[in-house]
C-alpha cells in the first residue's frame, strides 16, 4: 500500500506542474469540448507509458549518453509546440468554438515522447520508481495520472460553463505557456546540439 501511495504522488509531480498538456487540455475542456481534453491526456500518458518501457529496457541511459540525439528529438518537440502556440492564439481570437488547435491522443503523445521535459524527468525518476516501489508504485502513478486528468478536465468545464470568459482567458493563457515552453525546449535542445 506504501509503494502504491508513493507512486501516487510521484504520478502528481509528473502531471501537476503546468505544461503543453495542460494547456490544451485547458482550453478544450473550458469550452466544453471535454472528450477532447481526457484524449490529449491519454495520449499523454501513453507516451509517458514508452518513456516507461525504454527506462526499463535502459534506452533512456543509451539516450543520456548522446545529447545531441536528445536535442534533435527536442527541436520537433520546440517545433510542436509553437504550432500548438499559433493554434491557441487563432482560437483565443476567433472565439474558441472556431480553435483549429484541437486536442487529440496523437498530440497528446508526440508532445509527451518528444519532450527533454519528459526525457529528463524519467532519466531521473524512471529507475528510481520501478526500484525503489515496484509494479505497485507504478501502478500508483498511472492510476493517479488517470485521475488528475479527469479531475482537470471536469474542473475546467465547470468554471467554463459558469464564468463567461474563462475559455477566452485560457486560450491566452495557453499560448502564452505554449510559446514559452517552447522558446525554452528550443534552446535547450539547441544547447545540447552544441555540445
Amino acid at each position: 500500500m506504501k509503494e502504491l501511495l508513493a507512486g501516487a504522488l510521484l504520478g502528481i509531480s509528473l502531471a501537476a506542474p503546468p505544461g503543453p498538456i495542460m494547456a490544451v487540455m485547458a482550453t478544450a475542456a473550458s469550452s466544453g469540448r471535454s472528450r477532447e481534453s481526457i484524449l490529449t491526456a491519454l495520449g499523454a500518458i501513453t507516451g509517458d507509458a514508452v518513456w516507461l518501457l525504454l527506462a526499463l529496457l535502459g534506452f533512456i541511459a543509451f539516450l543520456g549518453d548522446h545529447q545531441r540525439a536528445v536535442g534533435l528529438l527536442g527541436l520537433f518537440g520546440a517545433a510542436l509546440l509553437f504550432w500548438m502556440a499559433v493554434g491557441a492564439l487563432k482560437a483565443a481570437r476567433d472565439g474558441i468554438g472556431t480553435s483549429s488547435l484541437r486536442g487529440s491522443y496523437r498530440l497528446g503523445f508526440l508532445t509527451v515522447l518528444t519532450s527533454p521535459f519528459s526525457f529528463a524527468w524519467w532519466l531521473a525518476n524512471g529507475t528510481l520508481l520501478i526500484a525503489t516501489w515496484g509494479w505497485a508504485g507504478v501502478a500508483g502513478m498511472f492510476a493517479s495520472l488517470l485521475a488528475y486528468s479527469f479531475l482537470i478536465t471536469y474542473g475546467f468545464r465547470w468554471m467554463g460553463a459558469r464564468l463567461r470568459h474563462t475559455a477566452s482567458s485560457v486560450a491566452y493563457a495557453s499560448v502564452l505557456m505554449l510559446a514559452g515552453f517552447g522558446i525554452y525546449v528550443g534552446l535547450t535542445s539547441l544547447r545540447m546540439l552544441a555540445q
